[in-house]
């Protein structure tokens, strides 16, 4: 199982796992989300879910500092909606929590 793509609303964002220092890097110009190649599972869990809010984010063009926590807190339900519509990105998530 490799995840290759994220679809969220209209955009498909292509998924690369490489050799990086850093964890991960989503550019929402590009729509693209690269992803540091070997991360435990752990890991890879939390890097998912934080690149998925960037998306999230990004998608709906909200910024979270004039919003407060609630506001932002409701905006996470919309994991639901991707993982949904990603099967191969709610599998790899799945497995990380195991």
């Amino acid at each position: 199982m490799k995840l290759k793509e994220i679809i969220y609303k209209n955009k498909k964002i292509k998924v690369h796992f490489i050799k990086m220092d850093d964890y991960a890097l989503y550019d929402p110009n590009k729509n693209y989300l690269k992803i540091k190649r070997g991360l435990t599972k752990q890991i890879l869990g939390k890097t998912l879910f934080h690149e998925v809010f960037h998306i999230i984010m990004t998608c709906n063009d909200f910024q979270v500092a004039p919003h407060g926590e609630e506001k932002v807190a409701e905006l996470t339900e919309q994991y639901y909606t991707i993982l949904k519509t990603n099967k191969v990105l709610r599998n790899i998530i799945i497995n990380c929590l195991n």
